[in-house]
Order: C-alpha cells, then structure tokens, then sequence
C-alpha cells in the first residue's frame, strides 16, 4: 500500500512588475494556512516520509510551513519539472519515485495538481463527497489524500487511487474556530 497527498501552494502574493512568477511568496494567510495543513496530516497518523515539490517560493514555503508541524520532517526532493506539471508529468515523477518511501506529498500548482487529483481518483472507491468537491476545483492550500493499492511507486496510475479525503484551509480554519 501507497499514499500519496496532493498539496497546491497556498495563497501567494500577487505577481508584481519585474518579478519572476516563481519567486512569488505566501502571503501572511497562506503561511498561516500551510502551517495549519501540517498540523492536520501530524494529527492523521500517517504524515509523509517524502516530499516531491516544486522548487517555487511559493511551495518551497508551503513545505515549510507543512513541515513546522511535523514531528519528522520527509525528505525532500525539489523537481524543476513540477513547477507548471501536467497531470502527465506528475504521474511520471511520482512513477520514479524510490520504493523505500511510503507517503508522497506532492507540492505542487495549479492546473496540474487538480487535473492530478481528478485524473487519480477512482470514483467506485473513493470517498464520493471528496470527489466532488475536487471536481468543483483544487483550492489554494487544498490537501487531497489518495491510498493505492501497489507495492512500487512504478504502478501508480490514473484511476488507481481511493481518494480519502479533501480539506482546504478555510475547513481547517473552521474547525479550529469550533
């Protein structure tokens, strides 16, 4: 059995004159946000041993923020091919992947990680409010957890995974509020 967790960066600044897409940073809300999404995977029981991200700022810091709640933080893998991936390429990369490893954490953007999502899911086993809300879209912050049934990283494929579970960072927010 495999896991892989879908994280999109959280919210960044808007891009200003002269400044390259990928050097954007979180905002304030966002860090918070990532920060809140580490604390959610520490308290599921099962956190990742390996992230995969984009070498952005932006997820570079969602990481960090993930990883500040973390008792154990996963190695880290930064791929220049996950910044702006297809659902295609974020298959290959996570197929590449050493088997040693459990639990992937994909950070990632957007429309990959969603079309990701969408494009793992299969929907006779997944949890089916899950699925819909990750066909109404993938939030910024957004967490979406997938199990596989597989012994390598070599057989994940599209329609392979039971999605478990979608939270965005304002269900977090809400449950803290409660």
């Amino acid at each position: 059995m495999k896991r892989i967790s879908l994280l999109r960066h959280a919210a960044a600044v808007d891009r200003s004159p002269g400044m390259d897409d990928r050097d954007r940073p979180l905002t304030p809300r966002g860090r918070e946000d990532a920060m809140a999404v580490g604390a959610f995977l520490a308290e599921s029981g099962a956190p990742p041993d390996l992230a995969l991200a984009s070498p952005s700022a932006r997820t570079r810091e969602t990481l960090a923020g993930v990883c500040a709640r973390l008792a154990a933080p996963p190695d880290r893998i930064f791929n220049p091919a996950i910044y702006d991936a297809s659902a295609q390429v974020l298959l290959a990369a996570v197929c590449a992947l050493p088997d040693r490893f459990g639990h992937v954490l994909v950070v990632g953007h957007n429309p990959g990680i969603h079309l990701f999502a969408a494009s793992l899911a299969a929907p006779q086993i997944s949890d089916d409010t899950a699925v819909s809300r990750i066909a109404a879209g993938f939030a910024k912050g957004a967490l979406a957890t997938f199990e596989l049934d597989i012994e390598t990283w070599r057989e994940t494929g599209f329609g392979a995974g039971r999605l478990t579970g979608y939270v965005r960072p304002k269900d977090l927010r809400r449950k803290s509020a409660c």
